[in-house]
């Protein structure tokens, strides 16, 4: 682990924000989200204070770029998630010389759910190539992004969808026998939900491979869908993995996900780590202190999100972005 991920730490760049809007021909699936990166003003990154629930992400909203060029990470959010949910992660990134984009996924976000588009799965991946495209050819930031160095990260079903990115596909047949029965995993009961692979024409098109040879790296953060991967797909991964999961196991069973990923993977090319005490929302912002309460009695059942979501998620939150920045780094 890195032992210079300080609270307080004095860091070389100030974090920009922007929005985004991918524009490209598929009018099918428009995509939109925010992208983090380096400012000349390292000491500017006020705190908004939009939510109750939810700390914000130090920020410089359209904050003066930093010369240079410096590495693209992008990131995709877990199941009815959205861009806010790791924009912490960009934040600190873009503090230490990373630009980070993140589109909000047509059908599987917060505010977007259409049964169409969270049926086409497969598009998930695609999402992520679209918005690489868009920044290194048609965005304002193009010049600022050193196009060698491109890499994903994901949570949870983003796990499952920066995995496809690396060259990971689905396997029907496991599919089918994983998810049938009554002990199945977590993902199971997701896939089988959302009407995944359900026709011959949604079965070729989840089999396709979604690999983007433009990604060199891939970050998993506590995935769900390892089960309904092909293992011969997972051997043949050319590209080095990081493999985040979460040692209190409170969502998904890591002998399942985190675990199988990792010992499916070349072992010269992953590095799984099991973060003590971690849970699967460590991997999501910081809760302010009253933000369970508040979820209990407003959202019951969504409080799970703030078990130990306030000082304990920030100790977990600087274990995560030592774990990244090492891995990440050459």
């Amino acid at each position: 682990m890195s032992p210079g991920v300080q609270a307080g730490e004095a860091l070389p760049y100030g974090p920009g924000v922007s929005k985004i809007t991918i524009e490209d021909n598929r009018q099918d699936r428009p995509l939109a989200g925010d992208i983090w990166y380096p400012t000349s003003t390292p000491d500017i990154h006020p705190i908004a204070n939009k939510s109750k629930v939810w700390q914000m992400a130090p920020a410089d909203p359209d904050g003066p770029p930093a010369e240079g060029t410096f590495p693209l990470v992008v990131v995709s959010h877990g199941m009815y998630g959205n861009t806010f949910n790791q924009s912490w992660l960009g934040s600190e990134l873009a503090r230490r010389g990373y630009v980070v984009a993140m589109v909000n996924h047509p059908g599987t976000s917060s505010w977007l759910r259409d049964p169409d588009h969270t049926r086409k799965l497969w598009d998930r991946p695609v999402d992520l190539s679209r918005l690489i495209s868009f920044l290194i050819e048609e965005s304002p930031y193009r010049d600022r992004i050193d196009i060698n160095r491109i890499h994903a990260v994901g949570h949870s079903l983003g796990g499952f969808t920066v995995m496809l990115l690396a060259g990971a596909t689905f396997d029907q047949t496991r599919y089918e026998t994983t998810c049938a029965g009554e002990d199945q995993p977590v993902a199971c009961k997701v896939l089988t939900g959302w009407s995944i692979a359900r026709t011959e024409a949604d079965q070729a098109a989840m089999s396709v491979s979604r690999k983007d040879s433009r990604v060199k790296k891939i970050v998993s953060l506590d995935l769900g869908g390892t089960p309904v991967l092909s293992r011969p797909s997972l051997a043949a991964l050319d590209i080095p993995v990081l493999v985040l999961g979460a040692e209190r196991a409170d969502m998904l069973d890591q002998d399942r996900e985190s675990r199988a990923l990792a010992a499916s993977l070349p072992q010269d090319r992953v590095h799984h780590v099991e973060l003590e005490g971690a849970g699967h929302f460590d991997f999501m912002g910081q809760c302010k202190p009253a933000g369970y309460a508040i979820l209990k009695e407003h959202e019951p059942g969504d409080e799970i999100v703030c078990v130990k979501g306030s000082v304990e998620r920030a100790s977990q939150h600087r274990r995560i972005l030592s774990e990244v920045l090492d891995f990440l780094t050459p």
